[in-house]
């Protein structure tokens, strides 16, 4: 299998969530389980087992707006899990969220971006459409204004960042200001929200994106291990503010790589600045960061992976430019290409006793329900075996965890396929293909 540039680019990306996925090997509190399932079976009898809760992870949004309430950058936070009882979250991760996203999630919802979420409908609407596109639920919210976002800022005084563009922004009379010019500054709280909400109409996202990330990365700099971390003692954060005090008092890990393929022709009739997430990246992504809030769209079953596949296992394979990572993705993609849902990912193995690789993928699954309501979710996994579990997550139907059956049905299927672009195609059926093609669900999400 050859890696074209563009997956070179995608799999780099997708090595880059390996950080992020360590912080959630383990796993809320209640288990709902199989009332989830289409066809479940009324009136069988099922043991309740123990159940081994997912870390608190609470989340957030952060929505920056100019003077006509366009969204010009947004963000999802999520706070670290918390190292113990007694300690306070502190420190976690800052999703920056391309803007130009597209919020439809069907083929008959008018395609429109995420910054226009606001003026159709209010904090609320661009809260669900947020909760919609990254598929958390969010704990908090809040939609700033220059000033504000100045405010917010202001405790950190000055704040180091590399501008890789000039920043130019435009007046009411249409004139045009460079604001700051390229290269490496120091921006006070006021320069920075001046670089963030700083916006040319003929300017397109993408290329507003690195000066976002600018600005995010000098924030996380800024706070280094920590600021002010005594100011964080709550268990859960009240409010808002109170989450951005947990958030500032420890490192801040920025994640800036989710990007949004430009949609073109009839799925965009009005030719805006308008693009797709590839939501099986949102899903690894968030679901590695906040199993707790995930959202589960598809009324059907739902997973937990669990992948200690090793590069060395990947390279005896005979796969060539695949990291453990992708092979996640891979599976999220077939997961919810067959209207599966992917609740939590981890890198690490957890369920089995010996915490062992496995030469077969293995399912932690009660035996009543593994030759009706999984079989299309098997077929799609390669060689596969069955396992009763002795405990339980909370959400979740069945665990996944990944063998090395598993890596060779990706090596048969990267021999037998030919190497294609990855188009964006909500059809293309990744157990049959690419293993970067791309998957959109039809569902749409409910808050």
């Amino acid at each position: 299998m050859t890696a074209s540039p563009e997956r070179r680019r995608n799999w780099t990306i997708a090595a880059a969530l390996s950080g992020v996925l360590v912080v959630v090997a383990a796993p809320l509190l209640a288990y709902l389980g199989w009332n989830v399932l289409q066809d479940s079976k009324a009136g069988t009898q099922v043991d309740v087992l123990d159940e081994i809760a997912f870390p608190s992870t609470p989340t957030a949004m952060m929505a920056i707006v100019d003077q006509d309430n366009l969204v010009i950058a947004l963000a999802v936070m999520v706070l670290a899990p918390r190292p113990d009882d007694q300690t306070p979250a502190r420190g976690g991760t800052l999703v920056i969220v391309p803007t130009n996203a597209t919020t439809a999630q069907t083929a008959a919802d008018t395609p429109l971006p995420i910054s226009d979420s606001l003026i159709n409908g209010g904090e609320e609407g661009l809260r669900a459409d947020v909760e919609s596109l990254m598929r958390v639920t969010l704990n908090h919210d809040v939609v700033l204004d220059q000033t504000a976002a100045a405010a917010l800022l202001q405790p950190l005084g000055d704040i180091p960042v590399s501008l890789p563009d000039n920043v130019v922004n435009v007046s009411p009379d249409g004139s045009t200001t460079t604001l700051f010019v390229a290269g490496d500054t120091e921006l006070t709280p006021t320069d920075a929200a001046a670089v963030l909400t700083a916006r040319v109409p003929t300017e397109t996202v993408a290329k507003r994106l690195p000066t976002v990330r600018a600005v995010w990365n000098g924030v996380a700099q800024a706070v280094g291990a920590g600021f002010q971390p005594q100011t964080a003692t709550s268990t859960t954060p009240a409010d808002f503010n109170d989450f951005m005090a947990h958030l500032l008092a420890g490192p801040v890990q920025i994640f800036s790589d989710l990007s949004a393929a430009p949609l073109t022709g009839t799925n965009n009739p009005n030719g805006l600045d308008l693009g797709r997430l590839d939501v099986a990246s949102v899903v690894l992504l968030m679901s590695g960061l906040a199993p707790s809030a995930m959202i589960a769209p598809n009324a059907t079953v739902s997973f937990r992976i669990e992948n200690g596949v090793t590069q060395a296992d990947i390279d005896a394979a005979g796969l060539v430019g695949v990291t453990p990572v992708d092979v996640t993705k891979n599976l999220v993609q077939r997961i919810l290409f067959l209207q599966g849902n992917v609740i939590s990912v981890s890198p690490q193995i957890f369920t089995p006793a010996d915490k062992v690789l496995p030469d077969t993928t293995t399912l932690y699954t009660t035996g009543n329900y593994e030759a009706t309501q999984l079989e299309t979710f098997t077929n799609a996994l390669g060689e596969v075996s069955f396992v009763e579990p002795t405990f339980q997550f909370p959400l979740v139907d069945v665990v996944i965890v990944v063998g090395k059956s598993y890596l060779a049905d990706m090596a048969e299927k990267a021999a037998t396929t030919p190497d294609t672009a990855d188009t964006g195609d909500s059809t293309t059926d990744p157990t049959v293909g690419s293993s970067e093609a791309t998957i959109e669900t039809a569902a749409t999400v409910t808050s």
